[in-house]
């Protein structure tokens, strides 16, 4: 610290000045800053930059990843409950008939509803299996939402909701990185 703000700092501490006194002593420490040159200079002001794209609309978009081919299933909703979840699971089974579908999911509350619990027990091919709280990192199609975000997502200007549909479609049918994974 420098030795007049020591000074200065002493005789606040210890309550021992008048008014006089310590506007003087202040007056003398800027005089004395500005002769060395560092003087206490006044807050510069921050210069801030939009983090997030301005938002032009709602996109939901739940997925799924055929780990053993790499292939990405993914659909795009305005809204998001366990009736999109149910509806989602339906078209797996659809796409892969007479097989047993597993689907690992984190611990959101729509993906544990009564009704998916019900709409389970009537379909015994799929197989829902819950990761532990925290632990949505351990699902891959959470590397494929990362790698998303970074390749499209981020500082992107979409003008409206369609736009970012057809973004995300192109970049799915193009990228190869995914189909690796199964092999």
């Amino acid at each position: 610290m420098h030795p007049y703000l020591e000074r200065y700092f002493y005789v606040i501490q210890h309550n021992n000045y008048d008014k006089q006194e310590a506007l003087a002593f202040l007056q003398m420490v800027r005089l004395k800053e500005r002769k060395l040159g560092w003087a206490f200079k006044e807050k510069e002001k921050k210069v801030t930059y939009q983090c997030k794209q301005k938002v032009n609309g709602l996109l939901e978009m739940p997925a799924g990843i055929n780990i053993k081919t790499g292939k990405i299933h993914y659909w795009f909703y305005d809204w998001k409950n366990s009736f999109v979840v149910i509806e989602c699971l339906e078209k797996l089974l659809d796409e892969y008939p007479g097989k047993e579908v597993y689907a690992i999911m984190d611990n959101w509350s729509a993906h544990k509803s009564y009704d998916v619990k019900v709409w389970n027990t009537f379909h015994p091919r799929m197989h829902l299996v819950y990761l532990p709280s925290g632990a949505s990192f351990m699902n891959m199609i959470e590397r494929v939402f990362s790698r998303l975000d970074y390749d499209i997502l981020q500082n992107s200007k979409f003008e409206n909701v369609r736009g970012a549909m057809e973004s995300i479609e192109l970049y799915f049918n193009k990228e190869a990185r995914f189909s690796m994974w199964g092999s």
